[in-house]
């Protein structure tokens, strides 16, 4: 029998990555969920044979109709965007816990529902990271308030993306005109230690191939994606040796980078007292690890690949 995979934010970085892995496994056909059916992003996914079905999570009655007959569903929400729209964090925090809530409540409707893919954020009692937070929130709910889906969720943890030192305005290295060389200004210290996700065109989709294939074994539990955690500096210092370039890296006061980038430098400074102060993706018995799912570490591809597959964006 071929089962049907929902992928929510199919033309996403993360959604992208599991439907490269997933259209070519057997047994699974993939229903790709998006708010615009016109785009190109959407219109490509038709093109290559995948079946492309609109939604929006603001509308819970769309997301289940969008869900019928599905018997995995992998669904990840942006907090992002809402900031980027001009919401504060406390605002961007609640629109993104009430379209986690939609997801969830649309998929504990479905019926043939066999695997529920929850892309979360930890959180750690004490600190305030709004960008995790509200995810983590998500999580609770789902466990407190329906039961029957925590049952048959896995909550898959992402990390960093090596994309991000591409394409994210304040992580881009730039350089200084006077001495040639590449500077990082970033909030975090420079020791402070990240889960990094590596590929996030492939890794992904080789997470969520490996806990739809271990089934049971992965229900109830959390995952992290990739095997990495990497200081900032050692993330720089690998851009540095697959790009050539000499860089230095130079951590910027809380304050100072809240004052360049508003809101997103802000909750960027609350992420490194996080981080310096924790691992909050350090494995505990509620995780499933990598070779509990069935993943070698031969179909991993960590920073330094992921990198060397961007090189030529700074040649």
């Amino acid at each position: 029998m071929t089962r049907i995979l929902a992928v929510t934010g199919a033309t996403g970085v993360q959604g992208g990555g599991i439907i490269n892995i997933m259209k070519n496994q057997r047994g699974w056909k993939i229903r790709a969920i998006t708010r615009n059916t016109s785009s190109q992003c959407a219109i490509d996914l038709v093109n290559k044979g995948i079946e492309v079905v609109a939604a929006n999570y603001d509308d819970e009655k769309s997301l289940s109709a969008a869900f019928i007959g599905v018997h995995a569903i992998f669904a990840v929400t942006n907090w992002w965007e809402h900031l980027q729209q001009g919401n504060s964090p406390e605002e961007s925090d609640k629109l993104e816990e009430q379209q986690g809530m939609n997801l969830a409540n649309a998929a504990a409707s479905i019926p043939t529902l066999q695997h529920y893919i929850w892309s979360t954020t930890p959180h750690v009692n004490g600190y305030t990271v709004p960008h995790f937070d509200s995810k983590a929130r998500v999580d609770k709910k789902i466990r407190e308030e329906l039961p029957a889906l925590a049952s048959i969720t896995t909550y898959l943890s992402i990390g960093w993306y090596p994309q991000n030192i591409a394409y994210i305005p304040f992580m881009q290295p730039f350089i200084n005109p006077i001495t040639k060389q590449y500077m990082q200004l970033m909030p975090f210290a420079p020791q402070a230690r990240h889960l990094v996700s590596g590929d996030m065109n492939i890794n992904p989709g080789v997470w969520v191939r490996g806990i739809l294939s271990s089934g049971s074994k992965a229900h109830g539990k959390y995952a992290n994606v990739a095997l990495e955690k990497l200081s900032f500096q050692e993330m720089l210092d690998i851009w540095a040796e697959v790009t050539g370039k000499k860089a230095m890296y130079v951590q910027a006061t809380a304050e100072t980078f809240t004052n360049m980038w508003g809101a997103a430098g802000h909750v960027m400074g609350l992420q490194n007292v996080l981080l310096e102060s924790c691992d909050p993706w350090e494995e505990t018995d509620q995780h499933v690890s990598y070779d509990e799912l069935g993943i070698k570490k031969e179909d991993i591809i960590g920073y330094r690949e992921a990198l060397e597959g961007m090189k030529q964006m700074w040649e």
